[in-house]
């Protein structure tokens, strides 16, 4: 039981449960992507809390919500970006997409492991985050800054502070969540200002 993690990993799954919320009842394919985006991040975050609190029955759940959130929730959040800043999906096209991310983490994960899967598919979904955001300054200032601000995050989280080790008694983990919910928070806000 690790309650510095319990906590943190609580406060992610509160944040993207609360931002997905934001999303229900919206049609649009960007705030469709947004809502399953932020569920699945929410819902593995709430599991890893009763991971962390000690609770190990849910452990094969939990770890297979992991990778769905990190290798279809947050490209998603791609997703989403590029329906309103490069190019409009349809509903089809949506859905297309959202099964070959899904069939990818299956495959990627339980067929032919690759490791760094998740972390290029995220990795490409922030930069997507970061182009049209640039795309978008000059027609809306501050939801362009809010999708910069969350994807810089994300990308730190990922790979400057990681979820192993320490910094002084903080636990990295514990910075990698509490950075991930600041970063869902700004990227959750930028959808709703730029869509």
């Amino acid at each position: 039981m690790v309650i510095s993690t319990f906590l943190s990993d609580f406060f992610l799954s509160c944040v993207s449960l609360f931002m997905a919320y934001k999303f229900k009842g919206l049609s649009s394919v960007s705030a469709r992507a947004a809502l399953y985006a932020f569920s699945f991040v929410g819902i593995s975050a709430g599991l890893g809390s009763l991971h962390f609190l000690g609770v190990n029955a849910i452990d094969p759940v939990y770890k297979f919500t992991i990778g769905l959130a990190g290798c279809v929730g947050v490209p998603l959040l791609g997703v989403s970006f590029f329906h309103f800043g490069i190019r409009p999906l349809s509903d089809k096209l949506f859905f297309f997409k959202f099964f070959g991310m899904l069939i990818a983490f299956l495959f990627f994960t339980y067929i032919y492991p690759f490791p760094l899967y998740a972390t290029i598919a995220s990795g490409l979904a922030m930069v997507i985050v970061i182009v049209v955001s640039i795309m978008k300054f000059s027609r809306e200032r501050n939801g362009a800054i809010l999708g910069l601000v969350g994807a810089v995050l994300f990308i730190l989280a990922g790979l400057v502070i990681g979820t192993s080790g320490s910094r002084g008694p903080i636990l990295n983990v514990d910075l990698f969540h509490v950075g991930l919910a600041i970063a869902n928070y700004c990227i959750g806000s930028s959808i709703l200002r730029l869509k």
